[in-house]
């Protein structure tokens, strides 16, 4: 697994269907909070279309998007268990929910684990642009970012992330990557948006490249997916009418 990681900067792996349904019930009984009235048999896009989407803007917010302390240590228990001994690691972690997130949702505390989870609805701007974790890394630690993680760390070399697809992930809706693309040189820019200051990739080169993009088949059999912090990445946006969910976290291992 080490070396398939180093060569292309990402590997596929099962993940426990179990917990899979666990965090699949919890997201769902979330958004039923979201509606006033029982929906009883309707698909997830069905669902999600009954949102308003004044409520949604508000509480689909990253803060209100974060599992539950035992939900998310197990999640963290299982990466552990199983990434440490195929990479010889010993310690891992992960990072902890920013402090305007506690701010923003009562029901979480500043100790909280950020494995968090999304929806992207069909039709909707729900998704990123393409990019590169390590361009956030950047510029939040330029910034005067602290993460607390109980041991020193390299972001580049110790951090990894895990995607876990939850419903809804089929070969046109699911992860796109760019194999390789961890050890290739990518301009990059930091535009303010509506969101704050963002890295984007230069649009130019993914203009030229984006043939590059592929999606692994594993992800719509259910399997996640742990990739290098430069490789580089999107949710699509798409047309169907299959929204996705799915659920994601930064692992910090050495």
């Amino acid at each position: 697994m080490k070396k398939e990681f180093e060569e292309k900067g990402y590997v596929t792996l099962p993940f426990p269907s179990e917990l899979k349904k666990e965090m699949h019930h919890y997201i769902m009984d979330y958004l039923q909070g979201l509606v006033d009235t029982s929906l009883g048999d309707k698909s997830l896009d069905q669902f999600v279309k009954t949102i308003p989407e004044p409520v949604w803007q508000l509480k689909m917010r990253r803060s209100f998007r974060i599992f539950p302390s035992p939900l998310a240590s197990r999640v963290l228990d299982w990466a552990h268990h199983t990434l440490c001994s195929a990479f010889g690691l010993t310690q891992s972690a992960v990072n902890v929910v920013l402090p305007q997130e506690v701010e923003e949702n009562p029901n979480i505390s500043e100790d909280h684990l950020a494995v968090y989870w999304r929806c992207v609805r069909s039709g909707k701007p729900d998704a990123g642009r393409p990019h590169r974790d390590s361009s956030f890394w950047d510029l939040e630690f330029s910034e005067g970012y602290k993460p607390k993680i109980p041991f020193e760390f390299s972001y580049l070399q110790d951090c990894k992330k895990i995607w876990i697809p939850i419903a809804g992930c089929n070969p046109d809706t699911t992860l796109r990557i760019i194999p390789g693309s961890h050890r290739m040189d990518i301009p990059t820019i930091v535009e303010q948006t509506e969101y704050g200051r963002r890295p984007t990739i230069c649009p130019k080169w993914l203009q030229k490249e984006s043939h590059l993009f592929m999606t692994p088949p594993e992800l719509s059999q259910g399997n996640c997916i742990l990739f290098d912090m430069n490789l580089v990445h999107v949710g699509p946006c798409h047309e169907q009418s299959t929204s996705r969910i799915s659920s994601e976290f930064n692992f910090i291992a050495k």
